[in-house]
C-alpha cells in the first residue's frame, strides 16, 4: 500500500470518491480521528486523513489527483442506446 493523499476529512473523502469511481480500491487511515477532532485536521495537521492505494494503482491514482488539484477533471458521460 502506498500513501497517495492526505488532507482534511471532506477533501479526502472527495478524492476517495473520485478514485473509487474509476475502480481504484482506496483505504483510509486516521478517518476516525478526523471525526473526533475535526479542528486539528489539515493537510499538514496533527491527524490528517490519509488515503492509500495498491502499488499497481499508484500511477493512475496520482494522475487523477493531480488533475483534481489543478481543476482539470473531465467528466465524460457515455450515452447509451435504448434500442
Amino acid at each position: 500500500m502506498i500513501n497517495i493523499f492526505s488532507g482534511t476529512f471532506s477533501e479526502t473523502m472527495n478524492v476517495k470518491n473520485l478514485l473509487e469511481n474509476i475502480n481504484i480500491e482506496v483505504f483510509t487511515q486516521n478517518e476516525n480521528m478526523a471525526n473526533i477532532q475535526p479542528w486539528a485536521i489539515s493537510s499538514g495537521g496533527f491527524n490528517p486523513v490519509i488515503l492509500k492505494v495498491k502499488d499497481e494503482d499508484f500511477e493512475k491514482a496520482k494522475k487523477l489527483i493531480e488533475d483534481y488539484q489543478n481543476g482539470n477533471l473531465n467528466f465524460e458521460i457515455e450515452e447509451t442506446d435504448n434500442k
